[in-house]
């Protein structure tokens, strides 16, 4: 009988020692593409409710304590094992690009409290989970946008230590959002400076470090 595996992350080495727990189980990492897929054996889909949200979401955050580069995969994803291997197939060399995007680096993210309904969204990694189809979609529409005057303030002040962003304009009840990938030996600046421009630009949060859901690709 084929095995069912939840799968929480790739990354780019086993991490040492004990993996730890999953949301029910003990966690594996099995060699996939010149990669680790960090799994734990599961009958069923998780409901998507917060507290398992929160959960998935600690696991993948301890995992990228753990590595150099982690692929965080999205909430609910379940495939049997001949599936998982399938799909990542001959993607070794898109999976050693993504990773060497985001190795050593985390993400910050920002928030506009106003949503601008209006607009069409891009997929976020950090919110929930969205189907593939969508998230293109969405990172179409999100590619011609250009963001708030909000966030071009905080472009200007942050770009030197920004490595890659990403902007999601508002819908279905999200706010205008603002991704940045930033590496992490200056995380301690960039907060600082971030903290410091919340208290001049009205209407804006920022949380973070977070492991870099944004910056992953729709590899599952």
């Amino acid at each position: 009988m084929n095995r069912q595996w939840y799968v929480f992350a790739l990354v780019d080495t086993a991490p040492d020692g004990r993996l730890g727990r999953g949301l029910r189980s003990p966690l594996r990492a099995r060699p996939v593409a010149g990669a680790f897929a960090i799994v734990e054996r599961r009958a069923d889909v998780p409901p998507a409710e917060l507290g398992s949200l929160r959960a998935h979401q600690a696991v993948v955050s301890r995992l990228a304590h753990a590595a150099p580069a982690i692929l965080p995969v999205r909430f609910g994803t379940l495939m049997e094992e001949d599936a998982l291997d399938e799909a990542l197939t001959e993607r070794d060399e898109e999976i050693a690009e993504a990773f060497a995007l985001v190795r050593h680096r985390a993400q910050f993210t920002w928030r506009r409290d106003q949503p601008l309904t209006s607009q069409a969204p891009k997929r976020s990694k950090d919110s929930g989970a969205e189907g593939g189809a969508a998230y293109l979609r969405r990172a179409a529409n999100a590619a011609t946008t250009t963001p708030p005057a909000a966030f071009s303030l905080l472009r200007d002040r942050l770009h030197a230590f920004v490595v890659r962003e990403r902007y999601q304009p508002a819908a279905n009840g999200m706010p205008d959002t603002l991704y940045q990938l930033i590496e992490k030996t200056a995380l301690d600046r960039y907060r600082a400076l971030a903290e410091a421009l919340t208290l001049t630009t009205p209407g804006v949060t920022v949380s973070g470090p977070w492991p870099p859901f944004a910056f992953a690709p729709e590899l599952l």
